[in-house]
């Protein structure tokens, strides 16, 4: 009888070792199996900088430069202009777009020019970039007064180099030299130093 009810305590002892063994052996396998979480995706090129995300295609840039430049010719004298832009990135760095130019100048001076232009954007660090510009373009000025009033009217290549600053996120400001060449008509070829300020969005 004695070991009949050892047989039987053994037994119970067996099985529930059996039945505890089935319950904690999967959680265990389970946890051990689970997969790690996915790694969060990459920021996308350009994301999160000041200048970084500017020059990419789709966008558009609006600008302001102005400029002070000396002619070649003798006793031409001095020459301030503003030149309201507007570019637009058909493709990654590469920009078209167009300008008006308002001048005025000693000797009662005044001008007004239209131009396109293109122009390949590097951003070179997060907050600095180069903006390399070429156009071409039309304008009109008139100097002097009376019979001593001049009309001239040409056709000019322009090219311009700004160095950018990215300010705060889609705020920009450059500086940087231009020279602009008369291909056709009347005016003088003309050099100096431009700034800009600008957008983009």
């Amino acid at each position: 009888m004695k070991r009949h009810f050892l047989s039987v305590v053994t037994k119970a002892v067996v099985g529930g070792l059996v039945v505890g063994c089935a319950l904690v052996l999967p959680a265990r396998v389970h946890a051990q199996t689970q997969a790690a979480p996915p790694p969060p995706p990459p920021a996308p090129a350009g994301a999160g900088g000041l200048g970084q995300g500017f020059g990419e295609a789709g966008q558009i840039a609006i600008s302001g430069e102005l400029n002070a430049f000396f002619s070649k010719t003798n006793h031409a004298g001095w020459t301030a202009a503003i030149t309201p832009a507007l570019d637009y990135f058909i493709m990654p760095s590469i920009s078209v777009g167009g300008s008006v130019t308002a001048l005025i100048g000693d000797d009662s001076r005044t001008g007004i020019g239209v131009a396109a232009r293109a122009g390949y954007n590097l951003n070179v660090t997060e907050n600095l970039g180069a903006w390399p510009i070429v156009g071409i373009g039309y304008a009109h000025e008139s100097s002097g007064s009376g019979a001593a009033s001049i009309s001239l009217s040409g056709t000019m290549a322009h090219f311009y180099l700004p160095i950018l600053y990215h300010i705060v996120p889609h705020v920009f400001a450059g500086i940087g030299p231009f020279y602009d060449l008369r291909i056709a008509g009347d005016g003088n070829s003309s050099y100096g130093v431009r700034s800009t300020v600008g957008g983009w969005f």
